[in-house]
C-alpha cells in the first residue's frame, strides 16, 4: 500500500507533540497536546486497520515494528543510563524495570515504554475481537471505555500498561468508523477545519478536560474520548486537503519531495518517541539550564536525526521498526 505523505505528516506532529508535551512546562501544554496527541496513533491504527489480517500476521508485523524496537531500545539505553544514574541516584533498578512491572511508574529514562506496550496490546486485542459480530465488538470497546473512566488507575499499573488495551479499544473502533466515512467527505478541508475549532472550543471551554492515558486518566467521560478521535480525524482530513491542494498548485514540483519526507520523519518516529526521555533525562542532569524552548528542540531534533541516520543503517530494522531505506528522492 502507497505511504500517505499526508497520514506520515499527522503522525510527525503527533510526536512532536508528545515531546513537547514532555518537555514545555506551560499552563497551555495540558489542553493543547495531552487532549490528542497519545489518542492519535491508536486512531490511526483504527483508521488504517485491515479486517481481512490473519492473527498470526499482526503478531508477527506489531512484533517487527513494536516489539522489537522496544527491546533493543532498552538495551541501549540501560547501557548509558545505568553507569550514570549508578553514581547520582539509587534508583536505577526501579527505573530500569519499572516499565515491565507498572505501565504507569515508567520515569525517565523509560517515559514513554508505556505507550509502545499499551498499542501492541490494544492492537492485537482488537485483532482476536475482530473475529466476533461487530456489534459485539463494539460493544466490547464500549464497555472498555466506560471502565477506563471507573478504573483507569488500576489499569494503567499492569505490566507493560496492558491493562489500558481495554480503555484504549474505543479509539481504534472510532479510527474504523472515520475510514468508513472518509469517501463520503466531498469537502475534507472544510470538515476536518469544522472538527478541529469545535474540538477547540470544547477544550478552552473545559467541558472537555486532557486525557493522561500513562495516567489511566480518560477526561470527561466520553466528551473527551471523542474530542481526541475528532481531533485527530481532523488533522487526517486537513492534512490531506493541504497536501492534495499544493500537488495540483503552482509549488507542486514541491509536493512530491514533502511527501518523502514526511514519510522519512515519519520512519523515524518511534526512535524519537523511545529515545527523547533518555536526551530530556541527559539535558536536565548534565548540562547546564536552558530555556524550556530550547530543551523542546534540543529533546526533539537529538533523537530524530539519529532515527533518521539509523534508517540508512541494517540496525533500522531492530532501532526503527522499518527495513533499511537509501538515499532521499522523489521515487521513494
Amino acid at each position: 500500500m502507497t505511504r500517505s505523505g499526508a497520514i506520515d505528516a499527522v503522525r510527525v506532529l503527533g510526536v512532536a507533540a508528545v515531546v513537547a508535551g514532555h518537555t514545555l512546562a506551560t499552563p497551555l501544554v495540558r489542553p493543547l497536546f495531552y487532549s490528542w496527541h497519545v489518542p492519535l496513533f491508536f486512531f490511526l491504527a483504527g483508521y488504517f486497520w485491515s479486517a481481512q489480517r490473519p492473527f498470526m500476521v499482526e503478531l508477527k508485523a506489531r512484533t517487527r515494528t513494536l516489539v522489537r524496537p522496544y527491546a533493543s531500545w532498552w538495551i541501549l539505553i540501560a547501557l548509558v543510563f545505568v553507569p550514570l544514574d549508578a553514581t547520582l541516584e539509587t534508583t536505577t533498578g526501579a527505573r530500569l524495570l519499572g516499565p515491565f512491572f507498572n505501565g504507569r511508574h515508567s520515569a525517565l529514562p523509560y517515559t514513554t515504554f508505556w505507550f509502545v506496550s499499551a498499542l501492541f496490546a490494544t492492537v492485537m486485542l482488537f485483532r482476536l475481537l475482530f473475529l466476533l459480530p461487530r456489534p459485539l465488538v463494539w460493544a466490547i470497546a464500549v464497555g472498555g471505555s466506560v471502565l477506563g473512566y471507573l478504573a483507569g488507575d488500576e489499569l494503567a499499573q499492569t505490566p507493560f500498561a496492558i491493562g489500558s488495551a481495554l480503555p484504549c479499544l474505543i479509539f481504534l473502533v472510532l479510527g474504523t468508523i472515520a475510514h468508513d466515512l472518509r469517501p463520503h467527505i466531498a469537502r475534507p478541508g472544510l470538515v476536518g477545519t469544522v472538527l478541529l475549532v469545535g474540538s477547540a472550543a470544547l477544550v478552552a471551554s473545559g467541558i472537555s478536560a486532557p486525557l493522561d492515558i500513562k495516567q489511566g486518566n480518560y477526561g470527561t467521560p466520553g466528551v473527551s474520548v471523542l474530542t481526541a478521535s475528532a481531533i485527530s480525524f481532523g488533522l487526517v482530513l486537513v492534512a490531506e486537503s493541504a497536501f492534495a491542494r499544493l500537488a495540483v498548485s503552482r509549488h507542486s514540483t514541491l509536493s512530491p519531495w514533502l511527501n518523502v519526507g514526511a514519510t522519512r520523519l515519519a520512519y523515524a518516529g518511534l526512535t524519537v518517541v523511545l529515545l527523547h526521555p533518555l536526551v530530556f533525562w541527559l539535558m536536565l542532569r548534565f548540562a547546564p539550564p536552558v530555556p524550556n524552548w530550547l530543551l523542546f528542540v534540543v529533546t526533539l531534533t537529538v533523537p530524530w536525526l539519529i532515527g533518521l541516520a539509523v534508517l540508512r543503517t541494517p540496525a533500522s530494522p531492530w532501532l526503527t521498526g522499518v527495513a533499511r531505506v537509501g538515499r532521499l528522492s522523489r521515487r521513494d
